[in-house]
């Protein structure tokens, strides 16, 4: 076997085998050769001589939490973002493929840094310099998948309520100890995700923020100047996200009724379960965000911003991952390790629904039901 064909053979091992002290003695052996072009050398290699058995397929997708498709586009991503910046990467010593395999490694479970560190032969110093690295790659990317809708698509409905785009919700991050904001005094028990999520369960738009128990994450986010701007509206008058009470009533975000005393009529009260049934699309998404990686159970981190980091290195995999064509699988799913959601601030109880566009929602929201009559 001359040396160019034993060094794609060791790298086809160290993407087929991937687990254990076998990763780390194949990955020493792929050269300093750019990435993308090791991975094509790799692929010229007859498949007929490296027929592999379909659970190594499996064990691949276990540790790494996708198939080993997914993480070669992930690596020709990832390739593509730091051309003509390889220099930039820290430890130079370890290879592309390596540190996103471990930092996939770390995201995936509860391993601390020096138990992955022993698999990939990595210090733990320069564990935590290239997880950071990785993750803030990841971060950087997120805004090429995670992204709104071409002419706000609503693709199929959830339900029988026309036009709806997607469904606002959010969830807590737990941290494993409080964690001070860089900017301020006060130390945070939990991390806040907000997202919008499309009936895929894909994220459509996320924020991530400290919590606030006297203010929702929305009112500090892009996305409510965005949906209160009336002259450059963020969707058309006939589209709309949804969300549950904890959210205003706005011309492009549709709330229930509140049942005061039984007093819904039978149409209203359809209406009110067409909005319930978006939940579904969201607390899958982030059942499957928390399924898929572990380490988001109780993240371990030194400040808030490392730990936005991570967070948003995980929805930007999240969607990748839907994107190659991966679905969620219910078997994979831990419902226990959905966080619960604290955003119990009711709009109307703290005078914020008092704008001059209330009217129009309101009147929008009437028309929605009224639609139910017929139906």
């Amino acid at each position: 076997m001359n040396a160019r064909a034993h060094k794609a053979f060791m790298l086809n091992f160290f993407l087929d085998e991937g687990l254990g002290p076998q990763l780390a003695e194949a990955v020493r052996l792929v050269t300093a050769e750019s990435t993308l072009n090791v991975l094509h050398t790799a692929n010229e290699v007859d498949k007929d001589k490296r027929e592999i058995p379909r659970f190594l397929d499996d064990q691949f997708k276990e540790q790494f939490r996708m198939k080993r498709s997914s993480f070669e586009l992930l690596l020709q991503a990832v390739g593509k973002a730091i051309a003509g910046a390889e220099h930039h990467q820290p430890i130079a010593r370890v290879s592309l493929p390596e540190k996103l395999l471990y930092t996939l490694t770390l995201l995936s479970g509860n391993k601390s840094f020096r138990e992955v560190g022993e698999s990939f032969a990595i210090s733990k110093s320069s564990g935590h310099e290239i997880f950071k690295w990785v993750t803030s790659g990841f971060a950087a990317l997120m805004p090429c998948y995670v992204k709104w809708p071409k002419d706000n698509a609503c693709g199929i409905k959830c339900s029988q309520l026309p036009g709806v785009v997607g469904v606002i919700d959010e969830c807590r991050i737990p941290l494993k100890l409080p964690v001070r904001e860089e900017q301020g005094h006060m130390q945070y028990a939990s991390l806040a995700l907000q997202a919008v999520c499309d009936e895929r369960s894909r994220f459509l738009d996320v924020h991530i923020d400290v919590p606030d128990n006297q203010c929702s994450v929305l009112l500090k986010s892009e996305l409510f100047e965005r949906l209160i701007d009336m002259e450059e509206p963020l969707m058309p008058a006939d589209k709309h996200l949804v969300g549950e009470m904890t959210y205003p009533l706005l011309l492009n975000l549709m709330t229930p009724y509140a049942d005061n005393n039984g007093e819904l009529t039978p149409c209203h009260i359809r209406y009110n379960q067409a909005i319930h049934l978006w939940n579904a699309p969201a607390e899958r998404a982030f059942t499957a965000l928390m399924s898929r990686f572990r380490r988001l159970k109780s993240l371990d981190v030194g400040t808030m911003e490392v730990a936005s980091i991570v967070v948003a290195a995980a929805c930007m995999l999240h969607n990748f991952i839907l994107d190659c064509g991966e679905p969620i699988e219910d078997s994979t799913l831990d419902c226990e390790l959905l966080p619960e959601n604290q955003n119990s601030i009711v709009f109307e109880e703290h005078g914020l629904v008092n704008w001059d566009h209330t009217a129009a929602a309101e009147k929008k929201r009437d028309g929605l039901v009224a639609g139910f009559i017929q139906s």
